[in-house]
């Protein structure tokens, strides 16, 4: 398959059908498709109003973003960075590249930056970016620390002066709830008794986590929930495109999903089990022929 056949097949605006060859021949012609990837990338994020959910365009980015995490390509970090910096506050904000912000970005952003945090601690400390975004570039860094790229006296000198910051300023944003789940995920030891405070003063959204979750990680221990992270794929690094992306539901559309009950609240739809997890932009499971997220999502 020649370059612009690849190209050709990754931009698509069929978002039922999955360009397994396509894939494969990218990753067997990495040099030769590198450049077109980045290219792609930089040209979005230079212009993030040329691709909306339903442009093919949009598929071509996200093909491109998984490739070059696979590839470990630093040079689309700073274009990476870019586009979703710029990316609205609300949550509507996250509709043009579906679920790879709550899913995989903190993948993706660690994959690509080779070490250097300066990028991701920039999404992290501007309160004008999309709460999503900062959160999934604080799990970058968990990412990274689980890889062996951070060293943990580090993380937690960082994760410590975060916490601290916000509680001067009395921030309630999603930041410290973030925060405390990326904690826990490492285990919290160093930093409970600054968790503590800050449930206290109901600055962390219980939802998310609460002190019991931080508890129950405690009382794991530390050899424990590290091991428990290290076999948790979101926080490992990309190195497979092609088995990151093929389970999702939009290539599935004849395997059942899971059908809460009209008494469970829309938010809670991610925690149930299910076959095949449904996502922002797969076809609502109540018939309606809409994309989940304009239909049952926000119900």
């Amino acid at each position: 398959m020649t370059i612009e056949e690849i190209l050709t097949h990754l931009k698509t605006d069929d978002y039922t059908f999955f360009p397994r060859e396509a894939l494969q021949a990218a990753i067997l012609q990495q040099e030769a498709i590198t450049p077109h990837l980045l290219d792609i990338v930089g040209r979005i994020a230079t212009n993030p109003q040329l691709i909306d959910d339903d442009d093919p365009d949009s598929w071509g980015f996200t093909y491109a973003l998984y490739l070059l995490a696979q590839f470990k390509e630093n040079r689309a970090y700073p274009p990476i960075v870019h586009y979703f910096s710029q990316l609205g506050t609300e949550i509507e904000a996250l509709d043009a590249t579906g679920d790879i912000v709550t899913e995989d970005l903190q993948r993706i952003l660690a994959s690509v930056c080779h070490g250097d945090l300066s990028l991701i601690k920039q999404l992290i400390e501007n309160s004008n970016i999309n709460e999503y975004v900062r959160g999934a570039a604080l799990e970058a860094l968990v990412v990274l620390y689980n890889e062996d790229q951070l060293p943990r006296h580090a993380l937690i000198r960082y994760f410590s002066t975060l916490i601290k910051d916000h509680f001067e300023q009395e921030e309630d944003d999603y930041l410290l709830t973030y925060l405390a789940c990326c904690c826990d995920k490492i285990y919290p030891g160093e930093l409970y008794d600054v968790l503590a405070v800050c449930f206290k003063y109901e600055l962390i959204d219980t939802f998310m986590i609460d002190e019991e979750d931080i508890n129950n990680t405690m009382r794991m221990g530390k050899e424990s929930a590290l091991a428990q992270l290290k076999n948790d794929k979101h926080y490992r690094y990309i190195d497979n495109a092609i088995t990151d992306i093929e389970w999702w539901a939009c290539f599935h559309p004849d395997q059942p999903v899971y059908t809460p009950p009209s008494t469970v609240p829309s938010i809670a739809y991610d925690k149930a089990p299910t076959k095949i997890k449904l996502g922002r932009n797969d076809p609502c499971f109540c018939g309606s022929g809409k994309k989940y997220k304009k239909c049952c999502l926000n119900g």
